[in-house]
């Protein structure tokens, strides 16, 4: 356990007026601090929630309810209390004010996590879950944040170290012992180990650029020729009108983003300039951010005007786009009758939602749409871990230095250059989890964090 002499403070809920706040405290002094305020310090007790008054000499501050933690039987591993109070950002500012005077000073961004980390309460793949659980915009990222915080990440790093552990020791045994001829494993069972190796870091990095995807949200460009309703089905989507219509073909010159949820997966809704032949250089540069978009992304969804059937400009469209997952909107449906709308799906292969962005039909049967085609992209991949770049560096600079023992073992190098890389290798998987870590680095990753965690 790290020794900190220093006691911080800060309020664990936004400065709003609501019904209850909560101050933290975490240190040496907490116990002092928060008995020299409190109307009843006897009942301050570990893991006890005594209730009493804030006292500002002999007047009244709020009443409150104070929950005291021991260290190391604590978040943070230190001493710790938290005040819950009446939600009047005067009265919590009271209250900090009282602390700050007993000598208790701000916490830092992120200090409450940081000193847990100090403490060897959690690694640095459940700290950075933790902020990802407060920052999280979609369900699925929640959940995959509350099993990192769990050790989900951790387990899978810590099953990769205890693999190579084994066989960094047989091939160190065998340099030990190398003038009895005595080789504990051979060139081709090491090649062997590496690639299994090799295949559990790959995994891991795998499930964190899927994590990274969904945390960054899953791009849906919204396509289709000029004025087909793209920009009305991004308003009836949003509810609200976020972009402008006109019936003048080529008012989106730009992309739009908006972002809703679907299926618990957090989604950036793209409303995209119509692909056309372009009539000046502004659209042509807008219809060129359209196809960048649509390259990028793996679904889309594709707007027909029903009204006008299927023109030139619409194929050329539906070409640009073949090969990608797409959902079909027949926008206009209230304009044509039932026959129409088959006969277009006839044209299209069968497929082909009926939609109207005016009324709002089909808007049930695209969203069920939506949802079936993010479940089928992510069904076996909800198991995901929330990374940043920091980890999927680490992950790729893994793989390198894997790469780096393989070709060392296979030209039959000396043992103690392969037995070097394999310690390299173990440390960057101790830099993942926090084991060995720079304080700089530490300093940038927490300081993300919000105040008071």
């Amino acid at each position: 356990m790290v020794m900190i002499e220093d006691t911080i403070c800060a309020p664990a809920t936004p400065p709003v007026n609501s019904p209850i706040a909560i101050l933290r405290l975490s240190g040496p002094d907490t116990f002092r601090a928060v008995a020299s305020l409190f109307s009843r310090p006897d009942e301050l007790d570990h893991r006890h929630a005594a209730y009493g008054s804030i006292l500002d000499g002999r007047s009244i501050v709020d009443d409150v309810i104070v929950l005291a933690y021991r260290g190391p039987s604590s978040f943070t591993g230190e001493d710790m209390a938290e005040i819950f109070c009446h939600g009047n950002p005067l009265i919590v500012n009271r209250i900090m004010t009282l602390l700050l005077a007993r000598g208790v000073r701000v916490a830092a961004p992120g200090e409450f996590s940081s000193r847990a980390f100090q403490n060897g309460k959690i690694d640095l793949t459940e700290a950075e879950a933790i902020n990802h659980i407060i920052t999280a915009r979609g369900e699925w990222e929640i959940e995959a944040s509350v099993r990192q915080m769990h050790g989900s990440l951790a387990r899978a790093i810590g099953e990769i170290r205890d693999r190579l552990v084994v066989l960094k020791a047989d091939i160190e045994c065998g340099i030990d012992f190398a003038e009895e001829d005595v080789e504990f494993v051979s060139n081709d069972a090491a090649l062997e180990g590496l690639d299994s190796l090799r295949g559990l870091v790959e995994g891991v990095l795998r499930q964190c650029r899927i994590g990274e995807r969904v945390s960054r949200g899953i791009d849906l460009p919204i396509v289709g020729r000029p004025n087909v309703g793209k920009s009305s089905v991004l308003n009836l989507l949003l509810n609200t009108e976020r972009a402008i219509v006109s019936a003048i073909p080529g008012t989106t010159r730009d992309t739009i983003s908006e972002s809703i949820r679907i299926a618990g997966i957090h989604v950036n809704l793209i409303d995209t300039a119509g692909i056309d032949i372009p009539s000046c250089e502004i659209e042509k540069m807008g219809i060129e951010l359209s196809l960048a978009k649509i390259e990028d992304s793996s679904m889309l969804v594709v707007v027909v005007d029903s009204s006008a059937g299927i023109l030139a400009e619409d194929r050329r469209v539906l070409s640009a786009i073949e090969g990608k997952k797409r959902v079909l909107l027949l926008n206009k449906a209230d304009l044509v009758d039932e026959a129409a709308l088959s006969s277009l799906r006839g044209e299209l292969g069968g497929e082909g939602i009926s939609f109207s962005a005016k009324t709002g039909r089909g808007l049930k049967e695209f969203e069920a749409a939506i949802t079936a085609s993010l479940a089928e992209d992510f069904v076996n991949q909800k198991d995901f871990f929330v990374a940043d770049i920091r980890m999927t560096g680490l992950l790729e600079e893994a793989l390198g230095s894997i790469a780096r023992a393989g070709e060392l073992l296979s030209t039959a190098e000396p043992r103690e250059i392969v037995a070097f890389e394999l310690q390299s290798l173990l440390d960057i998987l101790a830099s993942v989890t926090g084991a060995v870590t720079p304080d700089d680095v530490l300093n940038s990753i927490f300081s993300r964090f919000c105040i008071g965690k």
